[in-house]
């Protein structure tokens, strides 16, 4: 069935009203804990062999980038040291360090190639995994779940918010990982020539890769939830307005708001501020740690230090001494470590980030469908097509929109559905194709109770048009043919040409072959939503609903598309919805509702002389 997302009214907050909790929740003071996070780790398990090359290739890369500083360090002062006497130069290996550093260069950069190939491609995989669910828990919703938030929030949800996510792995898991083996590596290698500067530098390296991302993460996870909210809400209301640019522009709108954007934009940037205050405070601790840190290895370093002959050997003392010459490698392989470190405060600091966008989309995948459908085998079938209302109502939160209402629509009879805006009557559709779930009241569709029925047979019972039409992203025929995937190009040039469209097909460069722009833009308002009329009658349903088919046309072009509808209705249930009190005298029924109650139902035929219906119909005859 054709049916489009509404959007909300331009002061509308872009949120949903679906089930709680409500798919638009805006942000709270309520901070979104850790275990948001607990279905998207579970999901990387499906991607388990792209994320763990991923790190491993990173922890290669790693050893390897300390190990060059670290034997470079070495091989630089032992050949410093060794130039002293010809002796020691005669006597010192050269080529095996010069083929390591050779080596632990190569291993770096193929390592970090790999690296970064293998883990935005698991990350890419895990990406569009979310996406996937995400959209499977958004598509089974109604409606009218999804009527009250603007195709911006919406569009939020499957871009930006699981997009604030590929930080998650890529700049938290993996950096802390490796992090943490940076610091055991760097502490091992040290360790096993000096157990004491090890200990020194293991202390400012916790303290560096663990104080202070925690401390950046504490102070900041606030200010990064409120930006991922503010910039959510920024993103949805920009591009809702974006769409109704004109309506906006023609109503002297547009000015007031431009200025409201600038004022959520002004709040964005006074968060990013506040952010990048935080992460410069967190840089300088991070440096101050490590330099510290240096300064330490390198004065205990200079304390332990044996004094070396003049032929460049190292003197025997009791006690622990250190070799000169491992002086430089234990500095190098604390920068080394720290490279591993340096990314965690500003990773931490938006850690906060992914957990309001993990906690919104958790909010859309709790929901569940208000119309539950039984399993086909336990389904009820119909007996023919006779529609029966019995005493129906409907609310929307707390406001009644429907009020026991009682209708009967037998089997290929056309009833026509009248009254003011805001009455009810699409409403109504809505129910009958379970968009809507009534507070009360009882409907059957050949004699079986419409909750009874599977989707597949409630779907194929009827065929529906509501006031907004989408086309998608395929050629006019493929857009027809949701309806009726066997209808040839004959019989979709057939029935345009009945609902007047035959002159535009006609000037369409490749015909029913040709694409829409976006939404249908290409097409006016009238031309789109006889498309849509299009689509719903060629669908074999033997209920056909249709929701203000005629507005926008003018007299003879809704004459034509009233003449073509009930021609293609013969000997098939009609409910139109209309405005327009046009050719009511060719439908079986007409009913009038007004506040949600149903003011008249009669034939046309029947029609008391001070019935509002028949005033109606004498104005236009």
């Amino acid at each position: 069935m054709n049916r489009a997302i509404r959007k909300p009214a331009p002061d509308t907050p872009a949120a949903v009203t679906a089930s709680a909790p409500a798919l638009g929740e805006a942000y709270s003071e309520q901070r979104p804990r850790l275990r948001e996070l607990t279905p998207y780790l579970a999901l990387m398990r499906e991607h388990r062999g792209w994320l763990g090359i991923g790190a491993l290739l990173a922890l290669i890369t790693l050893l390897a980038a300390t190990g060059l500083l670290a034997l470079s360090g070495w091989f630089l002062s032992a050949t410093a040291v060794a130039g002293l006497s010809v002796a020691a130069t005669q006597a010192f290996n050269f080529f095996t360090p010069a083929a390591g550093v050779r080596g632990l260069a190569l291993a770096r950069t193929a390592g970090r190639y790999g690296e970064r190939v293998t883990t935005h491609e698991g990350t890419l995989r895990l990406l569009a995994s979310l996406r996937r669910r995400l959209f499977e828990a958004i598509e089974p919703l109604s409606p009218a779940a999804l009527q009250h938030a603007g195709q911006g929030e919406l569009m939020t949800r499957l871009g930006a918010d699981v997009d604030a996510l590929d930080s998650l792995y890529v700049r938290v898991l993996i950096p802390s990982l490796v992090a943490v083996c940076a610091i055991l590596a760097a502490g091992t290698l040290i360790g096993i020539f000096a157990p004491t500067l090890a200990l020194v530098a293991v202390i400012g390296l916790v303290l560096t890769g663990g104080l202070v991302p925690w401390l950046a993460w504490w102070r900041g996870r606030r200010d990064a939830m409120r930006h991922q909210s503010s910039a959510s809400r920024l993103r949805a209301r920009l591009l809702e307005r974006l769409q109704g640019l004109g309506e906006l522009v023609i109503y002297g709108r547009w000015n007031e708001e431009l200025e409201r954007l600038a004022e959520q934009q002004a709040e964005r940037d006074s968060i990013e501020c506040a952010q990048a205050r935080r992460q410069a405070l967190a840089s300088w601790l991070s440096h101050s740690l490590l330099g510290l840190t240096l300064a330490g290895v390198a004065l205990l370093g200079v304390m332990q230090m044996a004094p070396q002959t003049a032929a460049g050997e190292v003197s025997t003392h009791i006690g622990e001494l250190l070799d000169g010459r491992l002086l430089a490698l234990f500095l190098l392989a604390v920068l080394g470590a720290f490279e591993a470190l340096a990314p965690l405060p500003l990773a931490w600091q938006g850690l906060g980030r992914c957990l309001s966008a993990a906690a919104r989309l958790n909010g859309v995948q709790a929901n569940t469908p208000a119309a539950q459908f039984p399993h086909p085998s336990e389904a009820a079938t119909p007996v023919g097509h006779a529609l029966e209302i019995e005493q129906l109502s409907v609310t929307h939160g707390d406001t009644p929109v429907l009020t026991e209402l009682s209708l009967t629509l037998a089997a290929g009879e056309h009833l026509a559905l009248l009254g003011p805006s805001g009455s009810g009557k699409s409403t109504l559709l809505d129910v009958l194709s379970r968009f809507h779930i009534p507070s009360a009241g009882r409907i059957t569709l050949g004699g079986v109770a419409l909750d009874s029925l599977d989707e597949a047979t409630l779907r194929a019972s009827f065929a529906v048009c509501p006031q907004d039409t989408h086309l998608f992203c395929a050629s006019y025929a493929d857009n027809l043919r949701l309806a009726a995937p066997e209808a040839s190009d004959e019989a979709l040039t057939r029935m345009l040409e009945r609902l007047g469209l035959g002159d535009w097909l006609a000037r369409q460069p490749q015909g029913l072959a040709g694409f829409p722009d976006e939404g249908g833009r290409s097409l006016s308002g009238g031309q789109l939503r006889r498309f849509g009329v299009a689509r719903a009658l060629l669908s074999p349903a033997p209920i056909v609903l249709l929701d203000e088919p005629c507005e926008g046309l003018d007299r003879t072009s809704a004459e034509q598309v009233m003449s073509a509808i009930l021609a293609a209705c013969e000997g098939r249930s009609l409910i139109m919805i209309t405005h327009q009190p046009l050719g009511l005298e060719r439908f079986a029924r007409l009913a009038l509702l007004e506040a949600g109650r149903l003011q008249e139902d009669a034939t046309p035929t029947t029609l008391s002389r001070d019935s509002r219906l028949a005033r109606l119909m004498e104005r236009t005859a």
